[in-house]
């Protein structure tokens, strides 16, 4: 069974911008190393999805805890960072 954690999840507003940027850890508790970690991201305004993208983490052993970056750009028109009520980040998949 693969055990991948997140550790330190953060969501921040970019300088003075709309973007987003989205840090944290993860860690390969899993027993095995991968190549390529597909992470799931779904940022929500008022509990309706309004971001919901996957994005790679390479190389990842086991054992190893890996800073990660995602920069987001894709809030609705009209929707800022001040409206995000919640998230989810959740594993897709491993290769």
């Amino acid at each position: 069974m693969r055990r991948l954690d997140y550790y330190h999840v953060k969501i921040e507003r970019f300088k003075n911008s709309n973007r987003i940027i989205l840090k944290g850890e993860i860690t390969n508790g899993s027993g095995k190393s991968y190549n390529t970690v597909a992470v799931r991201i779904m940022l929500f305004v008022k509990n309706v999805i309004s971001v919901n993208e996957v994005f790679l983490v390479n190389d990842l052993p086991h054992g190893v805890t890996k800073a990660f970056e995602r920069h987001i750009y894709d809030l609705l028109p009209g929707q800022s960072f001040d409206d995000i009520t919640h998230y989810e980040l959740f594993t897709e998949n491993c290769y």
